[in-house]
């Protein structure tokens, strides 16, 4: 081998230094991650929404449809109970007389049979039967999955701030209950809560009556909207609401909707204004908290009130008439006819009220 090749031969076999990143070039690759980061996260984000918002849909899907099999059954759709002084019994059966909420006449259709039963064969009066007691407090505190909107809150425990039951009344004294985000329609509507009626319209039952005399109670008529109540939907005080009185047409008659929230009440509860929608339960009889309205035709409320509108963050908005929901641009709503589609929060007012009303004429269509 010559003295030149034996040189290049030496050259390649000499190992070359190894040259790093420089500071800048790894700040120019960080720069490159956080910008990529940056323009995939709202991406991500919009991907779970839509994700939570299908999953809400979901929900009001699977309770219209249960609501729908309780009128197959019952030959009516489940009623919106008596007040807030009552709460929910399984041994007064489905419709007028039973004084807890639609939540629970539902129960049985959405496969909670064994939760609606708890406390089915027990006297929930008076609160020192320790049983019915055990019974109670345990179906309060069960939650139910489909009872919640993922995009607002999980289906868990929430803090009650009730103290007016005049039956189960250890139940106001609970920590925490099971609560919902979806509201039942109850159309034109003078009142969103049953209580403080007048004796001529509406005799309050007392504990001491119940269960045996309830009957004897004079109640507002149910097919008739033009009383001091006013109820023009489906669910509402003591209804009865079969297929063949939503004379508009199912499709065209609210169900259920996802109810406003101040997102101040998420996880609190308070005996205030804005804490009424959502103080109670879910169980709870005919109330803000369960049951929304779309007009009150005795004219003392603004109309933009009962307008549907999103829960916004910072924000305090008392409302606890309203349909709403957390999810952008549109809420969710159920239909008699079981379908479910997206509501504007911009919707017309008259739209909305037409919709909400099943017997105006007014044969108004989802836009």
């Amino acid at each position: 081998m010559r003295v030149n090749e034996i040189a290049v031969e030496g050259l390649k076999s000499r190992p070359r230094p190894s040259r790093g990143f420089t500071l800048v070039e790894l700040l120019v690759v960080i720069a490159i991650i956080g910008i990529l980061v940056a323009l995939l996260l709202p991406a991500v984000q919009a991907a779970r929404e839509a994700a939570r918002r299908n999953q809400c849909k979901n929900n009001l899907k699977q309770l219209a449809l249960g609501c729908l099999l309780h009128e197959d059954t019952q030959k009516f759709l489940p009623s919106g109970g008596w007040s807030d002084y009552f709460n929910a019994d399984a041994n007064m059966g489905y419709g007028a007389r039973q004084p807890g909420s639609w939540y629970f006449s539902v129960l049985p259709y959405i496969e909670e049979q064994a939760t609606h039963d708890l406390n089915k064969g027990l006297n929930v009066y008076p609160a020192g039967n320790t049983a019915a007691k055990d019974a109670t407090t345990q179906l309060h505190q069960s939650p139910v999955a489909i009872f919640n909107c993922p995009t607002r809150r999980i289906a868990k425990l929430y803090p009650i701030a009730l103290t007016t039951l005049r039956l189960q009344s250890w139940v106001g004294a609970l920590p925490a209950v099971v609560k919902g985000d979806y509201a039942a329609n109850s159309g034109d509507a003078i009142t969103g809560a049953g209580f403080d009626f007048s004796p001529n319209i509406f005799a309050m039952p007392q504990a001491s009556d119940y269960p045996a005399n309830i009957d004897s109670f004079k109640w507002t008529p149910t097919n008739d909207p033009k009383t001091a109540f006013y109820q023009t939907g489906v669910i509402y005080i003591r209804s009865e609401i079969a297929g063949k009185r939503i004379t508009d047409g199912r499709s065209n008659t609210y169900l259920i909707g996802e109810k406003f929230l101040t997102p101040l009440m998420y996880e609190s509860a308070e005996g205030t204004r804005r804490g009424y929608g959502d103080d109670e339960g879910a169980y709870v009889g005919y109330e803000w908290d369960n049951d929304r309205r779309a007009y009150n035709p005795n004219g003392s409320v603004d109309r933009e009130t009962f307008q549907p509108r999103q829960d916004i963050a910072g924000t305090d908005n008392p409302n606890i008439y309203a349909f709403g929901s957390a999810h952008a641009g549109a809420m969710n709503m159920s239909m008699c006819d079981g379908s479910v589609h997206s509501l504007s929060y911009d919707i017309d007012s008259d739209v909305h009220r037409y919709l909400a009303n099943r017997l105006d004429g007014e044969t108004a269509t989802m836009p």
